[in-house]
């Protein structure tokens, strides 16, 4: 038995899980069975809210979601036999672990149920492996990450096309940008006069009001042609104006208004680099986790295909056929194969 499971790790894995997970399907379309109900001779399984749900309509819902949940575990299952367990890894699981609970809570009263969907749809089973989600996630970043970088001139292309740069800002709040008051007119001027004697990071060391980037001389990080303000923490007006700049030119003054607050700023940004390589070697770890994002986010099918290669290390065996179409068949969508 025990060479078995060894020789079987993958097969036994995803059969544990989808049996956890038909349990559950089982239970839950049970819960609210109607016993001996039809409609239109089908057989009903549950009813719910007045809504009919028939045996038919159950299959068809399962059939196209078992497909993304098998790639899902396939994938999870893949990334964990690649990727060693580290304690330096184990602690960024534990903050992203954090951050997403706290995140969660943020945004949902009942954040445990919406997690445990979440999570549900990755091949997990409940909340409880919150944990190996983030380790899996972790892992899986750093499996992408080695990918990318022994592949980096043959997908740079791609990322190249979207202008890739990192920037830095000053920004000060006004009242009324056409009417500035004599301090605001005073500190603007200030800062255009910084700007012409030194350098932007002194400028914005010395003048900005975003104190988090002032404190890293005015640096803000990674933006491309990909970027909006529901991606970022920038008004969709900066990261125009960044994109037509060339590496170390900076903007004229650019107005925001936060259209939550109606709060206005005044904004500078400047273009620090835009060469991928060197963006590529930067020792901010932020920079280098967005560009990676890019990279899979501009190369269609690039996670799966990262997943498929690693895959070929291992000693994988599929004793049940139909799994493993519905697997390569993802696979092939995913890299726009069957397009």
């Amino acid at each position: 038995m025990g060479e078995f499971l060894r020789n079987n790790w993958f097969v036994v894995v995803i059969a544990v899980i989808l049996i956890s997970f038909i349990g559950y399907f089982i239970f839950d379309a049970n819960r609210y069975n109607v016993s001996g109900k039809t409609m239109d001779g089908k057989e009903v399984v549950a009813s719910i809210d007045g809504t009919d749900v028939t045996a038919d309509d159950l299959y068809n819902e399962l059939e196209s979601f078992d497909s993304t949940l098998l790639y899902n575990m396939y994938r999870n299952a893949v990334i964990n036999q690649t990727i060693e367990t580290t304690d330096s890894l184990r602690e960024d699981a534990s903050t992203l672990e954090s951050t997403i609970r706290t995140n969660a809570q943020s945004n949902s009263t009942d954040y445990e149920a919406s997690l445990a969907a979440e999570l549900a749809s990755y091949g997990y089973k409940s909340i409880d492996d919150l944990d190996d989600y983030c380790l899996t996630s972790v892992k899986e970043k750093e499996m992408n990450k080695a990918y990318v970088d022994e592949h980096f001139d043959e997908y740079k292309e791609a990322v190249e096309s979207v202008s890739p740069r990192t920037v830095s800002i000053i920004s000060m709040s006004v009242t009324d940008a056409d009417e500035l008051t004599d301090d605001e007119q005073k500190k603007k001027d200030n800062i255009d006069q910084a700007l012409e004697d030194g350098s932007f990071a002194d400028a914005a060391t010395a003048f900005s009001e975003d104190e988090t980037t002032a404190a890293n001389d005015g640096f803000y990080g990674y933006i491309d042609s990909n970027s909006s303000s529901s991606s970022t923490t920038l008004d969709s007006s900066v990261i125009s104006a960044a994109l037509e700049l060339e590496k170390g030119q900076t903007s004229d003054w650019i107005t925001v208004t936060d259209s939550t607050t109606g709060a206005i700023s005044l904004y500078k940004v400047h273009v620090d680099e835009t060469d991928i390589e060197k963006i590529h070697e930067s020792k901010n770890e932020d920079v280098t986790d967005q560009l990676l994002y890019a990279f899979l986010q501009n190369n269609q099918g690039l996670s799966v295909t990262i997943v498929e290669e690693n895959a070929k290390n291992l000693d994988i065996k599929f004793n049940d056929e139909d799994v493993q179409k519905k697997i390569e068949d993802y696979i092939s969508t995913q890299k726009g194969e069957n397009e």
